[in-house]
């Protein structure tokens, strides 16, 4: 367990909150898969297995689905990741170590080549740029 792991878990609630919030009101399956993970991200990121069943569904009809609407699973699971990743590194005292476990990342190293892939720049560049603002 990670030393502010209580304060990291009431981070990802706040987070996770607003972000459910935004996500659209309809019963598109992309929104209905944001829901699930969001709802469950914060302990590991289910498989598109856990997924599939907790729709009622087989992976490939979940998957045939999410492709019909122009995503797939691991899409909206990178987005997710992407959004809190940003909101976590926007707070004080929240090391990248801490940010990379919480968000199922295996070493802070794929963290930040993953963070770097998405937006451009590294974890220490972005909150560097937050940081002029």
């Amino acid at each position: 367990m990670i030393p502010n792991q209580a304060k990291l878990l009431q981070l990802y609630d706040k987070h996770a909150a607003n972000m459910l919030r935004e996500i659209p009101r309809s019963d598109s399956y992309s929104a209905r898969v944001q829901r699930i993970l969001l709802q469950t991200l914060r302990q590991s990121p289910p498989d598109i297995d856990t997924v599939a069943y907790q729709l009622h569904m087989s992976v490939r009809s979940l998957q045939i689905k999410l492709k019909n609407e122009g995503t797939s699973y691991q899409q909206i699971l990178n987005l997710l990741r992407k959004k809190l990743a940003i909101a976590y590194l926007q707070e004080p005292r929240v090391s990248k170590g801490e940010i990379a476990q919480v968000l199922g990342f295996s070493e802070i190293s794929v963290f930040s080549r993953t963070f770097k892939k998405w937006t451009g720049k590294s974890p220490s560049e972005y909150q560097a740029a937050i940081a002029l603002r």
